[in-house]
């Protein structure tokens, strides 16, 4: 039971685009820019791109960078994200809250695709029209469109602008090193500071402590295994990890949800595993949406 309690869980940070487009990324979003809210039309092409506009008339959901959003591109995704919902048979009980969290994608996704322009990746018409041939060959398409409120158009610019939002998440995600600075380790758990004060009484009297972790967890003695810096949920616990030499072992650390020992059993650079580079490679999207979102200028243009 205590092997797992410290090791970090996938975030779920619940995104349409990426739900589909991204390894299943998850929830803990980053807190929203300070936004400004307005109710305004704006001058706006029906593609949401970062290049320049052809000045039309139109209503917008968002600026993002001085590039408007339009609203119709915001109505649909909230529509398709409805209909998925249903198709799950987990239908939408507060729209509000469905309504700020397709937004808040759109605009990740805008930055996202925002930031591979910028890097000089261009998705040209034949891709896109390549990757439609294919959906064609896989389904109805025509069908399809139908179901999702997806028009010739609109289908051709969603695509684009994913596609160039993946090439730059796979810019971020490929950055994280498959080999990293690795600790072993395994921990004493317990859930009562009784029962952390008895356990650190023991080691402290010579007691080993693989002893004392096997009485606290039976089925696998506290063994965390090898993690990189940026896998362990409890920063505290991270903190000691990396701090502590080979061999020795914490004094006792509180956390939500009990009273943590670690020991180092050995430091090495090592391959990640699969599930630790992709936590990392979670981790460092979100980190780097954070920073974009930080340094963006985003006005909300709906209630």
């Amino acid at each position: 039971m205590g092997g797992m309690l410290a090791l970090k869980k996938p975030h779920r940070k619940s995104v349409i685009w990426m739900l589909l487009l991204i390894l299943i990324i998850s929830a803990c979003s980053a807190a929203p820019t300070e936004v400004v809210r307005t109710e305004t039309d704006v001058a706006v092409t029906e593609s949401p791109t970062p290049e320049q506009p052809t000045p039309t008339l139109i209503p917008a959901a968002a600026i993002v960078n001085g590039v408007p959003l339009p609203l119709s591109w915001y109505e649909n995704e909230i529509s398709q994200y409805i209909t998925a919902q249903e198709k799950l048979g987990q239908p939408v009980e507060d729209m509000d809250a469905a309504r700020e969290l397709v937004l808040e994608d759109l605009i990740d996704q805008f930055l996202l695709a925002e930031a591979a322009l910028d890097a000089g990746i261009i998705i040209g018409d034949e891709e896109v029209q390549g990757r439609i041939d294919n959906f064609r060959k896989e389904l109805d398409l025509d069908a399809w469109m139908t179901a999702w409120g997806y028009t010739q158009e609109s289908l051709a610019q969603s695509l684009r602008w994913q596609m160039l939002a993946i090439a730059q998440r796979d810019i971020i995600l490929d950055a994280v090193p498959e080999i990293a600075d690795q600790v072993e380790l395994q921990q004493v758990f317990a859930y009562t500071e009784t029962g952390a004060r008895n356990a650190i009484a023991g080691l402290n009297a010579g007691r080993a402590f693989e002893e004392v972790a096997f009485e606290f967890d039976p089925i696998t003695g506290g063994y965390l295994g090898w993690v990189p810096q940026g896998y362990l949920l409890i920063p505290e616990l991270e903190q000691a990890a990396f701090t502590l030499a080979v061999g020795d072992h914490s004094a006792i650390i509180e956390s939500e949800i009990g009273y943590h020992i670690v020991k180092v059993l050995a430091r090495e650079e090592r391959p990640l595993s699969s599930d630790a580079r992709l936590t990392l490679q979670r981790e460092a999207l979100h980190t780097w949406l954070a920073e974009k979102r930080e340094g963006s200028q985003i006005e909300v243009l709906i209630d």
